[in-house]
């Protein structure tokens, strides 16, 4: 009797969890009302206004900006694994491949920001890019296997990681605060 009961509840629980879930994802998906797109600025309006503080950030840092932001993504890639990895076991090296493409894109100019903050925030997130991954060829070795293992200085590691990470959160906070995503 008592196991029909508990099934009843855990249905309830299961039925009232995915009722909400559903109606989230319909508001989220077709309530055009709580979504902000880019469509919805225009921006030829706002530069006409006779405000001498132009507030306005230029289109080309978002466009940037969401570009730096697609390579890394605060919860999937290469941030992600990072966040996530004490890098005392065997990992494979395409784990960071968006801090790789990361440090050529800007190795190659490739983002550049107009907003002098911004600029600075991505190169002293560069450097510490940079720094990490020297490090991390000099003390990682390639396996048999083609994985990679951290064999010297871990503790070195962690530290340029930590550093790597909170640069990286400066950035992106103040990127998405500046241009308004």
């Amino acid at each position: 009797m008592h196991e029909i009961v508990d099934n009843y509840k855990l249905f309830g629980v299961v039925f009232v969890t995915v009722s909400l879930m559903v109606i989230v994802v319909y508001k989220f998906l077709f309530e055009k009302d709580n979504r902000i797109e880019e469509s919805d600025f225009d921006y030829e309006e706002e530069s006409k206004v006779s405000n001498p503080i132009d507030v306005t950030p230029p289109i080309d840092d978002k466009k940037i900006f969401n570009k730096f932001y697609k390579l890394l993504p605060p919860v999937a890639g290469s941030i992600f694994f990072l966040r996530n990895n004490d890098m005392t076991m065997v990992f494979h090296i395409r784990s960071l491949d968006g801090i790789y493409k990361f440090y050529e894109a800007c190795k190659n100019n490739v983002y550049v920001f107009m907003d002098e903050e911004l600029e600075a925030l991505k190169n002293d997130f560069y450097l510490a890019v940079e720094q990490y991954l020297f490090t991390f060829e000099l003390n990682s070795k390639e396996t048999s296997s083609g994985y990679y293992k951290v064999r010297y200085n871990i503790d070195g590691l962690h530290v340029l990681v930590d550093d790597l990470l909170k640069k990286y959160d400066k950035f992106a906070y103040i990127g998405q605060k500046k241009l308004i995503l």
